[in-house]
C-alpha cells in the first residue's frame, strides 16, 4: 500500500522529487519505492529521460487505475475503523432514556461491544441545546410534530391520558366534559417550557379550556409523584405510567376528547454519520414500530 502511495505521489507530482516534498521523505525513499515496486511486477512504470519529467509507461497507466481506487477504498476502511473506537454520545428526554431506550442499547451494545455509549438526559430544552452545540452525535425529543429548527424524524407516536389517583372525585365517572374536567386543579410541567407549552396547546386545541394548576414541575417524574399524592391531575404520556395504572396506583380518567399523541423524533449531526449511529436508530424505529399507539 505505501509502494502505491509513493507511485501516485510521483505521478500527481509529475517527478520524484516533488513526490518527496509532498510526502516528507527523501528522493532516495521514494526512488527505492519505486524500483521496488517495478521489481515485484517485473516491469518499468516510468519512461525516465534527463531533464524531463519521468512519463508512465503501458504498464504505469494501468497500475494507476487500479491505485486509485484501491488507496480510496483502503482510506474509507480505516476511517471505518477508526470510528468504530470512538465514543457515541447520545442524549435523550428523560422518559425517552427511561423507557423506549432499554431494549434498542442492549441490542446495540451486543451488536458493537467496542462501542462506548456516553448518555446525556435532560429536558427538551438541555437536549436540544446539547445537539445545536454539537456536543452528541444523535438526540431523541418528544414533540407533537416537527421540532422547531432541527431536522428530525419520527421514530414512534405515543397517546396522551389524563391521569388521576384513585380516589380522585372523577376517577369512576364517564366521558367526562371537557368543562367538568377543567374545573379541578392540575399538575403540569413548566409552562414555560417546550413541553408545557406543548401540552397546554393541545388541551386548548381539543377544546378544554384553560384549567388550574396547583404545581409544576420540571421532571415528569415528579409530575407522576404529585399525581401520586392526590395534588391533582396531569396530562401524561400513557406508557409513562402503565405500571402505576396497571397495579391500581393511578387511574387513566376517561374523558370526552379526541385521542391526542405525541411523536418520539431524532436528529442525526453530519458529522455523526456513521453505521452504528444508523444501527442504535433503526433498532429504536423497529422497536417502537412494534408497541402500536
Amino acid at each position: 500500500m505505501r509502494r502505491l502511495q509513493v507511485f501516485v505521489a510521483v505521478v500527481d507530482n509529475q517527478g520524484f522529487g516533488a513526490a518527496a516534498e509532498a510526502l516528507d521523505i527523501a528522493q532516495s525513499s521514494v526512488s527505492a519505492h519505486i524500483r521496488a515496486a517495478e521489481d515485484r511486477l517485473g516491469t518499468p512504470l516510468f519512461e525516465r529521460q534527463p531533464g524531463r519529467p519521468p512519463r508512465l509507461t503501458e504498464a504505469g497507466k494501468t497500475l494507476y487505475e487500479y491505485a486509485i481506487p484501491t488507496l480510496a477504498g483502503a482510506h474509507s476502511v480505516s476511517t471505518a475503523l477508526r470510528r468504530l473506537n470512538q465514543p457515541l454520545h447520545f442524549a435523550a428526554q428523560r422518559f425517552v432514556a427511561t423507557s423506549l431506550l432499554a431494549k434498542p442499547l442492549e441490542a446495540f451494545a451486543s451488536q458493537f461491544p467496542k462501542v462506548e455509549l456516553i448518555a446525556h438526559t435532560g429536558t427538551f430544552e438541555e437536549v436540544r441545546d446539547l445537539f445545536q452545540r454539537g456536543a452528541v452525535d444523535v438526540a431523541f425529543l418528544l414533540s407533537k410534530d416537527e421540532v422547531p429548527g432541527l431536522p428530525t424524524a419520527m421514530l414512534g407516536r405515543y397517546r396522551l391520558a389524563f391521569i388521576a389517583h384513585p380516589d380522585h372525585a372523577l376517577a369512576n365517572q364517564q366521558q367526562i366534559a371537557p368543562e367538568v374536567l377543567a374545573q379541578h386543579p392540575f399538575i403540569s410541567a413548566y409552562r414555560s417550557s417546550y413541553f408545557g407549552r406543548t401540552l397546554g396547546q393541545m388541551m386548548t386545541d381539543a377544546g378544554m379550556p384553560t384549567p388550574p394548576v396547583r404545581s409544576q414541575a420540571q421532571d415528569m417524574g415528579m409530575v407522576r409523584e404529585m399525581v401520586l399524592a392526590g395534588l391533582g391531575i396531569s396530562l401524561s404520556l400513557r406508557r409513562s405510567v402503565a405500571q402505576d395504572l396497571q397495579e391500581g396506583r393511578l387511574v387513566e380518567l376517561d374523558v370526552a376528547l379526541p385521542p391526542m399523541h405525541l411523536q418520539l423524533r431524532c436528529a442525526v449531526s453530519q458529522r455523526g454519520l456513521r453505521p452504528e449511529i444508523e444501527a442504535l436508530v433503526e433498532r429504536l424505529r423497529l422497536a417502537e414500530g412494534q408497541v402500536g399507539l
